[in-house]
């Protein structure tokens, strides 16, 4: 017995009853219809993630989880997978839900996932388009065959290709209802609805679920490489940030050297610059050295030739005055020379003393 089996009964009643998958992505009502045909109370979903993490069955119904869940993901997908196996005997009718207004690209792409990895186009034949959220007032003459508002309706969902494609694939097999919570009457009638096509609708055979073997162990691949391409994205993510950060440090580093280079060019100019008032300076200098070594030559030979003029004059003078400078100055000489001849006699005189105050010393 499958782990998601409620009770025995649900399963000997399943072997009596057909057995109805109720599919979908997320927040298209599955929940909600599965409460309205079961009398159930589960917790119904948002837009965004899903409140059915695995397949629920009772009575005849299985509630799955939302497609396209944020949280769910690959893993939801191999739940399902997993629960069909486990149903030897099939499911008799797949319900396909989406939102009335509301199908879009990924709502198609999602759809043709769904029936290409985890089912296959041979659950095409046991498949129905549940349109839910119809909230205009006509909705049992929608769902009334040979109706010509379902006619006209049929043919407004034709021109869309996103609706005309799942159409095309169930052979025009749609229901439409209206679940909201407000409305009791057209929920009622939205029951009658399904319970009506469910009757109604006679597959030319079960679905066999043992046929998505495959699908389970590609699935099971798939997530085991996805999860490895997440270990090579943080991997990556890691490697980017180490780039990063090793390409903020050569920047810095080409910024420091530019720095460098600009402060070299500048002290080579401020150089240049001093050398050259250095040179100026020095040759301005040497002009002034040589102006004046010129001047104080010429100062000099102008004394020079003072010196000489009054050397010439004296000359003339004592040419001049020779004899009576010659007479002026003899008793001076005469004197000088009195003064000599007295010193060196006093000088004599002590030195006999000395030698014979010595010579009687010895005696």
């Amino acid at each position: 017995m499958s782990p998601y089996f409620d009770n025995a009964d649900s399963v000997t009643f399943r072997k009596r009853e057909k057995l109805v998958a109720l599919l979908g992505r997320t927040d298209t009502g599955k929940t909600s219809t599965f409460n309205l045909m079961t009398g159930l109370s589960q917790p119904i979903g948002n837009r965004i993630s899903s409140t059915t993490h695995q397949c629920y069955s009772y009575s005849n119904f299985i509630d799955t989880p939302g497609f396209g869940d944020t949280r769910g993901g690959e893993s939801s997908h191999l739940s399902l997978i997993d629960f069909f196996i486990s149903l030897s005997s099939g499911i008799d009718i797949l319900l396909y839900f989406v939102r009335y207004g509301a199908m879009n690209s990924t709502d198609l792409d999602l759809f043709v996932d769904i029936y290409k990895r985890i089912l296959s186009i041979e659950a095409y034949s046991n498949s129905c388009l549940v349109i839910t959220d119809y909230s205009l007032p006509n909705l049992e003459q929608v769902n009334t065959n040979e109706h010509e508002e379902r006619k006209y309706l049929l043919k407004q969902l034709h021109d869309n290709d996103k609706y005309s494609y799942i159409l095309d694939k169930f052979d025009h097999r749609v229901i439409f209802i209206d679940i909201s919570p407000y409305n009791y009457k057209r929920r009622e009638i939205s029951r009658e609805i399904i319970d009506k096509f469910l009757h109604s609708f006679q597959p030319i055979k079960r679905f066999n679920c043992q046929n998505l073997q495959d699908a389970y162990r590609l699935l099971r691949r798939t997530q085991e490489m996805e999860t490895l391409c997440l270990d090579l994205k943080t991997q990556i993510d890691q490697l980017t940030t180490q780039n990063q950060h090793l390409t903020h440090l050569y920047e810095q580093q080409i910024r420091h050297c530019k720095d460098l280079e600009e402060s070299y060019q500048r002290s080579t100019k401020q150089l240049e610059q001093i050398h050259e008032q250095t040179l100026l300076t020095i040759e301005n200098n040497h002009l002034i050295t040589i102006e004046e070594m010129k001047r104080q030559e010429f100062r000099i030979r102008d004394e020079v030739k003072q010196v000489r003029h009054q050397l010439e004059e004296i000359e003339r003078e004592m040419d001049r005055s020779i004899t009576f400078n010659v007479f002026s100055y003899i008793p001076l000489i005469h004197i000088v020379t009195n003064i000599i001849e007295l010193n060196t006699k006093r000088r004599i005189t002590q030195r006999i003393r000395k030698t014979l105050h010595s010579k009687k010393k010895g005696l």
